[in-house]
């Protein structure tokens, strides 16, 4: 399996895969990615920002996430509390496998391969992700994978189908972390 970076003519196969993800949503009631969200336009930008992996294998694209730096905007609320200051983080957005390889593990390899790669980049010091409160197998996966549960944002600036959404929010500290970015608590 090879992790890289998305090209335009991976587009097909990743609009393949967000449908297989919208659907499976759909199949367990979760509303996450039932309007909308996300569309090509959004899909073709991540790509062109360079943004999107994918997951391959035998010129097969298994899964795909927009991995976004910077300040993301519906991570600067949170009804909670972030582990590190606005330091440099990554986002992980728009994580999705393919349905024809359900049940190998695929998500987490993603995101192991993923943190391989992040973790040799010394000026990030987290990662932070979210999920529909409803989407328990991603959060179990976000788990599995190291994130730490720290709060929920609130999606309403994405506009209008996403109005009075709450995300669950989760960070993962990378391995070098300095100690002086780590939010600091009043004990109890």
């Amino acid at each position: 399996m090879l992790l890289r970076q998305a090209t335009m003519a991976d587009l097909p196969q990743i609009e393949a895969i967000i449908r297989d993800g919208r659907e499976l949503l759909a199949a367990q009631s979760i509303d996450q990615w039932q309007g909308t969200y996300p569309n090509t336009a959004v899909l073709v930008d991540d790509i062109h920002q360079g943004w999107t992996v994918v997951l391959e294998e035998n010129h097969e694209i298994l899964g795909t996430a927009a991995i976004i730096p910077g300040v993301d905007p519906t991570y600067k609320q949170i009804e909670g509390q972030w582990l590190t200051k606005q330091a440099p983080y990554l986002a992980i957005h728009r994580v999705a496998v393919s349905a024809h390889h359900h049940g190998r593990g695929l998500a987490g390899e993603l995101f192991q391969r993923l943190f391989a790669q992040i973790d040799q980049a010394e000026n990030i010091e987290s990662i932070r992700i979210d999920t529909h409160p409803n989407n328990m197998a991603m959060q179990h996966i976000i788990k599995k994978n190291g994130f730490t549960e720290t709060g929920k944002i609130d999606l309403s600036d994405m506009g209008a189908e996403l109005m009075g959404v709450k995300d669950y929010a989760y960070e993962r500290v990378t391995a070098h972390v300095k100690v002086e970015h780590l939010v600091q608590t009043t004990p109890a």
